[in-house]
């Protein structure tokens, strides 16, 4: 007779196979959904266009979470159909106008403007993987045709912006006006005998005239300017050139885009010396060189190679404490206006006891503008840190607001924002969360004041000149107590003098 125990032993051994059995159909089943999810995850795309447009990073938006986002255009697939804003949205239907409005200028033929169209989309199309390339972020939500449709619209939009503000005389408030006899005389009989039409596809752009109380205003297009060199909005500048080379007309044949952009972009320049300038550098670069608007803009934001020189160092630098304004006028170190020979604002450089500084303007863009351009230093490792480097220095020399008024007073800070306080907030928080990369252009400065700085003899001389001289009457005083003790010392010599040396 069998035990208890005996005839529970299967059961049991049952139990636990059945346990494993489980465990290792989960666990099958588990690996099986992970590969799964890896062959269902794209890869980004490779292309042969360099990455440059980016999404700035959280930790970097966190210092002004609103310069980053559009405020009356979007430009690129980043932002596209985001907004609901009434200004955006009005935008977004300028641009139609601005394909309708160029392809006009190419052919006067309805017929033809659809073919042309067509092979515009179908080009842009083909650069699918080209232009993917160029973005950080994936873009697989997007299909070609969509893609390829921002880039037409977004593309010819800027076109139309550089074509008016070069025709219309560098007048920014024309710039984003249509001509009211857009279209001209349409070959409709032409398109009919031919049997195309309907293939005139030009009718779904609406109207031939924006809205003006929208588009047509000087706020909408200096706010414009500032969205055209945001990092987050931006489409690669190959792409206009693409698509400029083939609705240009014979009399833009020599119409160099570059050079219309960078005139353009002038008017937002932070050098009151280079705001709207017409005489454009010899040393531009070339339109396959340009990656983006914010990257043209940047480019031609360099020190000059005398600044570069004077500042070049084998010295390994240290910013853990640099001198603030006031401290170094307390040392002696004179603060001066930089005019002659200066390309622009970054042209910093220290000699003698003087630190030269070109003027820099301070207005209520000035945030977005600084910390787009320290944000494409930031996320692209292939630029110089410039605008990196010019706003750790300022950070250090200004730190009060009496910092602010003492370059003020040497017309060095333009300052358009209201307050001294405004200012020092808005040049202390630039550097919020960001990484400074080292190996400042400005190195060699920063080693002679902190050198001059640290001199006693200096800080000495220093404090005598302004106890005695800079208070008029502190200067009397020093003066009339000096005649005295000369004459004092003059009287005691005569005195001694003829005691020694009496008279025969």
């Amino acid at each position: 007779m069998k035990s208890s125990t005996e005839d529970s032993a299967p059961e049991l051994i049952l139990e636990v196979a059945d346990e494993h059995t489980v465990e290792i159909l989960d666990d099958l089943q588990w690996i099986k959904k992970v590969t799964k999810d890896l062959n269902e995850c794209p890869e980004k795309t490779e292309g042969p266009w360099p990455c440059t447009i980016f999404k700035v990073p959280e930790d970097i938006r966190q210092g002004d979470t609103k310069v980053y986002d559009p405020l009356v255009v979007t430009i690129g697939p980043y932002h596209y159909c985001q907004s609901k804003d009434r200004t955006v949205l009005a935008m977004q239907d300028h641009k139609w106008q601005c394909v309708r409005r160029l392809l006009s200028r190419h052919t006067k033929s309805r017929r033809k403007a659809t073919d042309l169209l067509g092979k515009c989309l179908m080009i842009l199309k083909e650069l699918d993987a080209h232009v993917r390339s160029s973005y950080s972020d994936n873009l697989h939500h997007l299909t070609p045709h969509d893609l390829a449709l921002i880039m037409l619209l977004d593309g010819c939009f800027i076109i139309h912006i550089l074509l008016k503000f070069n025709e219309g005389g560098s007048d920014l408030r024309k710039m984003i006006m249509l001509d009211e006899n857009d279209d001209g005389d349409d070959d409709e009989e032409e398109d009919i005998a031919a049997g195309h039409r309907d293939m005139v596809v030009l009718d779904i752009m609406g109207e031939k005239q924006m809205d003006l109380r929208v588009v047509g205003v000087w706020r909408v297009g200096t706010m414009m300017l500032y969205d055209m060199v945001k990092l987050e909005n931006q489409i690669p500048f190959i792409i206009i050139q693409t698509l400029f080379n083939e609705l240009k007309t014979p009399r833009d044949e020599d119409m160099n885009l570059v050079k219309i952009a960078y005139r353009l972009l002038s008017y937002i320049h932070p050098s009151p010396s280079q705001r709207g300038i017409t005489i454009v550098p010899h040393d531009l670069p070339q339109s396959d060189q340009v990656h983006h608007l914010l990257h043209l803009f940047h480019s031609t934001i360099v020190p000059s190679s005398d600044c570069l020189e004077i500042n070049s160092t084998e010295q390994e630098m240290d910013y853990q404490w640099i001198p603030s304004v006031t401290e170094l006028k307390l040392a002696g170190v004179k603060f001066v206006e930089r005019k002659a020979s200066v390309s622009n604002f970054l042209d910093i450089s220290f000699k003698n006891g003087t630190i030269e500084i070109p003027p820099l303007v301070l207005y209520d863009s000035s945030n977005t503008l600084f910390r787009n351009l320290i944000a494409f230093e930031q996320c692209y490792k292939h630029t110089k840190n410039y605008l990196t480097a010019y706003a750790f220095f300022m950070d250090y020399m200004i730190r009060t607001p009496k910092d602010v008024e003492l370059l003020e007073l040497k017309g060095i800070l333009i300052n358009e924002l209201g307050t001294a306080e405004a200012a020092a907030s808005f040049v202390n928080q630039l550097c919020y969360q960001i990484h400074d990369p080292g190996n400042s252009y400005l190195q060699g400065s920063i080693q002679g004041v902190k050198s001059y700085y640290k001199s006693k003899w200096h800080k000495l001389r220093a404090r005598f000149m302004r106890d005695y001289f800079d208070n008029p009457l502190a200067a009397v005083s020093l003066v009339a107590a000096l005649i005295l003790l000369l004459l004092t010392v003059e009287q005691s010599f005569f005195a001694a003098y003829s005691y020694f040396c009496p008279p025969n």
